[in-house]
């Protein structure tokens, strides 16, 4: 199973990133990678135990997956598991750690496992995937920047 962790400032504080990401209603204004996210079972926000469908969006619209939090805590932590094998998905995992700054930003620690499926074909290839996925991850969090830079601490409630 391949592992990726990177470290990114954000510009806001770490409680308004944290809502910015859980609360799906809100993530769907900014994420570059979904074109849908929810709880199932309702409510906007996940919860320990909780678990959310994420479908992507655009040439990624075949890419969808269940996860289960198995941490959610704001606005420090939050972690989940991807439930089952999905597509050439065997495993994911991932987890998020927010610090404030002290100067109105905060940092995010995002770390990740993927490993593909079948194993025995695509073995090789998880280093490439993941680094896709990170890709694609810095993509996302870079549009949660902006979004927070704009109006977006402000207009989450909406």
């Amino acid at each position: 199973m391949a592992h990726w962790r990177f470290v990114m400032k954000m510009p806001a504080p770490s409680a308004a990133v944290f809502e910015a990401f859980h609360h799906h209603a809100v993530r769907l204004r900014w994420d570059t990678l979904l074109a849908e996210a929810y709880v199932e079972g309702g409510g906007n926000h996940p919860y320990p135990g909780a678990i959310t469908f994420n479908r992507g969006k655009g040439w990624k619209s075949g890419l969808k997956m269940r996860t289960q939090f198995v941490a959610y805590d704001p606005p420090r932590l939050s972690a989940a598991a991807m439930v089952g094998p999905t597509g050439m998905f065997e495993q994911w995992a991932a987890s998020m750690k927010h610090r404030d700054a002290g100067d109105g930003t905060s940092e995010l620690v995002y770390s990740f496992n993927l490993r593909l499926r079948p194993r025995w074909l695509l073995a090789p290839f998880d280093w490439i995937a993941i680094w896709i996925f990170a890709w694609q991850t810095r993509m996302r969090f870079r549009a949660m920047a902006a979004y927070l830079e704009s109006d977006g601490r402000n207009s989450m409630t909406r």
